[in-house]
């Protein structure tokens, strides 16, 4: 496949294979992977100052909308040898262009797939960039999104070592459950803790056949918990508004992050982009395609009316949730001031430049995206090279004045049913490049700073419609190779459940001789487990039972 310079149609040539819509990066797998177990305690780390971490970090992103550039950013990052470095913008530098520029490809294609109109329209071939890129072929069916159901299922083998983890979510009935099992030497020990809109429940057999459960939709519980917490001058019903808050009882926490990414997806579609009559010449395929010019100029004012728009948003929500405020603001004593944190932020952006976004089309290509400063005397460029997809190869460019410096490259080439893709900085200083084969699903990938290996690894990627699986072959760290049998990451759009079981101990109601009589038996319990012991012998740790 290539592109018409003079239409921008797409031409296929012969044996190109059907190609798939969605853009994606070279850990696209292994994001999500993170992304997912995430997900099973989502709730609970947003919850950790939510109010005022959600709104510094959503404010801040809109206020990175409109970067300064009076000179170009420095970082303190020296390589190891400063003698054979070559001249070129510091490595941070160059990874916060490539993520800016990124998370303005991503916005935009948010807004081409939502169909916002004619006035958008004009950037949907954004969404087209990554058309053709094997991986991105590979994940176009998953359907994962944020807090949706999902497993995360983690297995692991090494010397005489297996783990088994496993994490689950499910969202209508706000359940959420982590199944952990680890066998050393033929003994197991296994845990289970499992909370649903209700109760949490726990268990762990080597403790004892216990279920240990705790009801925190009853707030008459009045056990040896309430003492505890009287004394932190708090009662069971803030324990228990706490944990239904974490857990999202009430959809509070995602109605607020659905709000968050409509409004700022929103923010970005009042842009109105307007042609500039320039036109300037890019090279897509090896051929000199002629490009209009769309922009649009970001101010200090539209910064401004951003973040005030937000702030009502956060206020909503924290007055929504006021009772649970403060009750964390007694536990941490600070208090927490919405209207400071969002003056602040506005201080920030006050007399910043104004920051021009331009886009260079042709037809149904995009060929570069540019960031300019108010004087048009600096700019961040991104050039779409193009190849067996509009991104395969791109180049970052920085200009001062005129004086025009490629900072950061995308090399891809095609060979077969494999893709490899590099991207590599100017200086040398930082190199990620990754290979996938769409049909044996075998993945290599392999990062550099200043020449050493940071990481490497070897995988088989299996993709269907409800799940993908990641199998390790090869994982390293900085030169140093991780030995295991077994290593298989698996990650599905079921929630698989582990419901724990065993004789219950209510933490709730129990008083304070009922926790000294478990402390006991379950020492006991360990005591005169025998293969326990013989472990703890073998760890040269049998010594520790009698401490504790």
């Amino acid at each position: 496949m290539h592109f018409d310079p003079n239409t921008g149609e797409k031409i296929m040539d012969p044996g190109d294979e059907v190609q798939a819509t969605a853009e994606n990066t070279a850990n696209q797998a292994q994001e999500n992977a993170a992304n997912a177990a995430a997900q099973v305690q989502a709730d609970a780390a947003q919850a950790n100052n939510a109010a005022a971490q959600t709104a510094a970090a959503q404010a801040q992103a809109a206020q990175a909308q409109a970067p300064q550039f009076q000179q170009a950013p420095q970082f303190q990052q020296v390589p190891p040898n400063t003698n054979n470095v070559k001249k070129g913008m510091p490595i941070g530098a160059v990874i916060g262009i490539v993520v800016a520029v990124v998370a303005i490809i991503a916005v935009i294609a948010v807004l081409a797939m939502r169909g916002l109109g004619a006035k958008v329209s004009l950037l949907n071939t954004i969404t087209t960039a990554y058309d053709g890129e094997f991986l991105t072929d590979a994940t176009k069916n998953l359907s994962y999104k944020p807090f949706s159901d999902m497993t995360v299922k983690v297995e692991m083998e090494m010397d005489d070592v297996e783990v088994l983890m496993s994490l689950a979510s499910e969202a209508s009935s706000h359940t959420r459950s982590v199944y952990s099992e680890i066998t050393y030497d033929g003994f197991t020990i296994d845990a289970t803790a499992y909370i649903d809109e209700k109760q949490i429940l726990a268990s762990c057999p080597v403790l004892g056949d216990y279920l240990f459960k705790y009801d925190y939709s009853n707030d008459k519980n009045s056990g040896y918990i309430a003492d505890i917490l009287d004394e932190e001058d708090l009662d069971v019903a803030d324990l228990n508004a706490m944990i239904a808050f974490l857990n999202d009882n009430s959809g509070s926490i995602e109605k607020f992050y659905d709000k968050s990414v409509a409004y700022f997806t929103d923010c970005v579609a009042s842009l109105d982009f307007k042609k500039t009559g320039n036109k300037e010449t890019f090279t897509v395929n090896g051929n000199k395609v002629e490009c209009k010019e769309y922009q649009v100029v970001i101010t200090e004012e539209t910064l401004e009316a951003w973040i005030t728009g937000y702030q009502k948003i956060v206020e909503d929500f924290v007055e929504s949730n006021s009772d649970l405020v403060e009750t964390m603001e007694e536990i941490s004593g600070e208090e927490l001031d919405i209207e400071d944190i969002f003056e602040d932020l506005i201080d920030e952006v006050e007399d910043a430049e104004d920051v021009k976004l331009s886009i260079f089309t042709k037809g149904k290509v995009t060929a570069a995206i540019r960031l300019i400063n108010e004087d048009d005397d600096q700019y961040f460029e991104v050039q779409l090279k193009g190849g067996d997809y509009l991104a395969q190869n791109v180049e970052v460019i920085y200009n001062d004045d005129g004086d025009e410096q490629t900072i950061l490259t995308v090399s891809g080439k095609t060979k077969g049913d494999t893709q490899t893709t590099t991207i590599e900085t100017e200086d040398e200083s930082f190199s990620f490049e990754y290979s996938f084969n769409r049909k044996s699903g075998e993945f290599e990938m392999t990062m550099e700073q200043w020449g050493s290996e940071v990481y490497a690894c070897e995988a088989t990627l299996t993709f269907d419609k409800n799940s993908y699986t990641m199998e390790f072959e090869k994982l390293s760290s900085y030169g140093y190779e991780i030995d295991f049998d077994k290593y298989i990451i698996t990650v599905s759009n079921k929630a698989e459940i582990v419901k724990p079981k065993g004789e219950e101990f209510d933490l709730g109601n129990a008083d304070e001789d009922d926790f000294q009589d478990l402390a006991e038996d379950i020492m006991d319990e360990l005591m005169d487990n025998d293969d326990l012991q013989e472990l703890m012998e073998e760890l040269d740790l049998d010594d520790l039972l009698y401490y504790l």
